[in-house]
């Protein structure tokens, strides 16, 4: 699964979401940007090839520094994209910190998702 997440919530993704899943039973590879990408490829093919086609599932880790990253934004469209034409609904979304309605409506898609899809709420 590739997880989109914003640089600042790497800890928590590191320490609650990679260890949870990769050591689970049965285990579930991420692919992490800072550990699978290939050095010297463009980030945008790392995140097309590696994440994205690379991936059967994407899991978005949503908190305010997600909004306010525009390469979180990009991953989420690509994402979304992939995943409408496949007509295939393998984006799992997990609400890290209350966001403000308003601000989901800045991603596109995400408030639209948000409302058809059921997500997961860290407490």
């Amino acid at each position: 699964a590739f997880v989109i997440f914003s640089s600042y919530d790497e800890a928590w993704v590191m320490n609650e979401l990679m260890e949870n899943l990769e050591n689970g039973v049965p285990p579930i590879h991420l692919c992490l940007h800072m550990r699978d990408f290939q050095a010297g490829k463009s980030i945008a093919s790392n995140i097309i090839d590696e994440g994205i086609m690379g991936s059967r599932k994407v899991i978005v880790v949503v908190s305010q520094h997600f909004i306010d990253s525009a390469w979180c934004r990009f991953e989420f469209e690509l994402a979304q994209s992939r995943f409408m034409m496949e007509r295939n609904a393998n984006i799992i979304i997990i609400i890290l910190e209350d966001v403000e309605e308003r601000k989901t409506k800045k991603v596109f898609g995400l408030h639209k998702h948000l409302k058809r899809n059921t997500y997961l709420k860290w407490e």
